[in-house]
């Protein structure tokens, strides 16, 4: 697998990490060995209560990053409806 850092990023945009509620929790919460939807209930239960979900799903969505769980969504999940859920974010701006 290829790391974030070696990544061609087209949303280099990343302050919301800053303010991001998963800031210092384990990695493995996010990013799990097993893609079964039980283990992406505490990463997901975090990402319910953050500020900057929304900027950070963007950021997942615009990069094309595959892997883990941002702002809430599997990566499943962000596949799945990727233009919708962009077109939503926007509306909620």
């Amino acid at each position: 697998m290829q790391l974030l850092s070696e990544w061609e990023l087209v949303d280099k945009d990343d302050r919301f990490r800053e303010n991001a509620a998963c800031k210092g929790a384990p990695y493995e919460t996010f990013f799990p060995d097993t893609a079964a939807n039980r283990v992406y209930k505490e990463a997901q239960a975090i990402c319910a209560k953050c500020t900057v979900y929304k900027d950070c799903l963007r950021y997942a969505i615009n990069n094309g990053i595959d892997f883990g769980v941002w702002g809430g969504l599997s990566p499943k999940q962000r596949r799945r409806s990727a233009a919708q859920i962009l077109a939503s974010l926007e509306k909620k701006k």
